[in-house]
């Protein structure tokens, strides 16, 4: 059977870079396409009923009540709004399937003519920070964003949002910046009133400064890789060497051994062959010098890896294998963020399954299973692209829902390192001391008839910043359940009560408490916590079951 690709072709896209182009001018309200509404109308009554055709399964998560209902809305208004508001419109019916490879991005679209302020913005730990810009925006670079216009720059943030296709809120942090310096987005979306004049409010010797499109340039100049060198950098006045994840940040994939430190640092940018070097070629090369060295760590730098071809996944893993003595917790890092989707995601998944490696840094962009293999298809009058998810990858367990890979050590790039040259991630693995799982903490406790103590011992573990995105409710929950097995029903009930402070909005840590209060024989809690349950997930299928039982219905 021939072997199934998963692109993520925009985000390869999007991950190479900004460029500085000649001035152009605003163009009218009605750039771009040009349509007559009825043309609009026409495209979007396409889209709306080729989308579902092409897609695996569109409304995996979305209702198709409320899809209908959306494309309803929208045809309706057609005639009120600009072409930029109609494209970007589009761009959010296609978002609300909540799948990162099902995709409309305007800004892309040669026949809309959306452009950009020469400046790149970036979701830094501390908050959105000017990273680079063009010479003649110098001033603004290592400000920190605290509004556009009038808009407080996090709400412009969550109204941009809905218009990006994303699986997760890491693809949002990754995307919504370059939407944040367009100025036809921003006024299509109503964060200004004009894209005349635009005010960015930088918290930096407590600047205002006014944005004028005389100078901007065109997404498609901006992902141009080849101009992000004839930019000022918050880096620049670092007396620090360029840090290794931006050194060739531009390369597929390379590696170097820093005798020094004794880490041996792999990178790989896209998960493809080079017309000179296949991956599993490059990959046999790094572990054979690596076998040459002193080596005390080995790291696998995928934080800027947006996609490319699966069957080249097996080579790396064949790879690491072969390095048995670095095969071992807290010798073997891997480096993700929220640049690591597609079949990056699925490199992922493997190296959790098949290797000991330490995750280090941001949560992935991708659900831990998904849709993909994104097809491209074009609307009729406009010519506006979009893809749609043709095929389900499952490669980790059915019941496994994660939005995310969440690292075992949270690193986010905060703005003081990336500004010092110091990379954020790296000193989380230069400075890594392993630290016991929950559960090694709950075993301890369970030994020692100490369950007691697991209420402060949880909280300290989930509090701890290095576990911030590290969910333990399914290890509490299992916990519970193993109390309920023992018949220490109110131990378990405790537990199962611990889940639904941490965890509120999750039906299944009411649905499990109300399973244990079941077997205390509490009906009146039980029903009570059910009840919770389906609240939160009307369909949840266990409280359902359970309550057409306690309720004889």
């Amino acid at each position: 059977m021939k072997q199934k690709f998963v692109y993520g072709i925009l985000w390869i896209l999007i991950f190479a870079g900004f460029a500085l182009a000649q001035n152009q001018t605003l163009p009218s309200k009605n750039a771009g396409a040009n349509l007559t509404a009825e043309q609009w109308r026409e495209d979007l009554q396409f889209l709306a009923t080729e989308l579902p055709k092409r897609h695996k399964n569109l409304f995996h998560k979305l209702k198709r009540e409320d899809f209908e209902k959306a494309v309803k809305d929208l045809d309706l208004k057609i005639p009120t709004l600009s072409q930029y508001q109609i494209a970007l419109e589009f761009a959010r019916l296609v978002a609300m399937v909540r799948d990162g490879h099902t995709s409309m991005i305007p800004l892309v679209e040669p026949t809309l003519n959306f452009r950009a302020f020469p400046i790149r913005i970036y979701l830094f730990k501390e908050g959105f920070f000017v990273q680079s810009a063009s010479g003649e925006y110098k001033d603004m670079v290592g400000g920190k964003v605290i509004k556009i216009g009038n808009t407080p720059v996090e709400k412009a943030f969550q109204m941009i949002s809905p218009y990006i296709p994303k699986d997760n809120e890491m693809g949002a942090k990754n995307l919504a910046p370059f939407y944040l310096v367009s100025p036809e987005v921003l006024q299509a979306i109503g964060i200004v009133k004009s894209g005349e004049k635009i005010e960015l409010t930088l918290e930096k010797l407590g600047k205002t400064i006014t944005l004028e499109p005389k100078t901007t340039i065109s997404f498609q100049e901006m992902f141009d890789h080849n101009f992000r060198k004839n930019w000022i950098d918050a880096r620049n006045n670092s007396t620090n060497p360029t840090p290794l994840w931006i050194k060739n940040d531009s390369e597929r994939f390379w590696f170097e051994y820093d005798k020094t430190a004794k880490v041996f640092y792999v990178q790989i940018n896209q998960v493809l062959n080079r017309d000179d070097k296949t991956l599993a070629q490059f990959f046999q090369e790094a572990v054979d010098a690596a076998k040459t060295t002193g080596m005390e760590k080995f790291v696998l730098d995928l934080r800027l890896n947006g996609g490319g071809n699966n069957g080249l996944v097996p080579a790396i893993i064949r790879g690491i294998i072969q390095l048995e003595r670095i095969d071992q917790k807290g010798k073997l890092f891997v480096i993700i963020g929220r640049q690591t989707f597609s079949a990056a995601q699925n490199l992922v998944n493997s190296l959790e399954t098949y290797t000991k490696a330490t995750f280090v840094g941001e949560p992935t962009a991708s659900y831990v299973n998904m849709y993909g293999d994104a097809r491209r298809f074009t609307l009729p009058n406009s010519k506006i692209g979009l893809s749609a998810s043709t095929l389900w990858w499952q490669n980790m367990g059915e019941l496994d829902r994660r939005q995310w890979t969440a690292p075992n050590v949270a690193a986010d790039l905060t703005f003081a390192d990336y500004a010092n040259n110091i990379d954020t991630a790296m000193q989380a693995v230069l400075n890594y001391k392993p630290q016991k799982s929950l559960r090694e903490i709950a075993l301890e406790l369970f030994e020692a008839n100490d369950l007691k103590s697991f209420r402060s011992r949880a909280l300290e573990y989930k509090n701890n910043p290095l576990n911030i995105y590290q969910s333990i409710e399914a290890e509490i929950n299992s916990f519970g359940y193993r109390l309920i097995a023992l018949q220490k029903i109110d131990e378990a009930i405790e537990m199962f009560k611990l889940n639904t402070e941490l965890y509120p909005e999750s039906a299944n840590v009411y649905d499990s408490l109300a399973d244990a209060y079941e077997n205390q024989g509490n009906k009146a809690e039980a029903i009570k916590n059910y009840e919770k349950a389906l609240k939160i997930d009307p369909t949840y299928p266990s409280s359902v079951a359970a309550l057409r039982r306690l309720k004889g219905i």
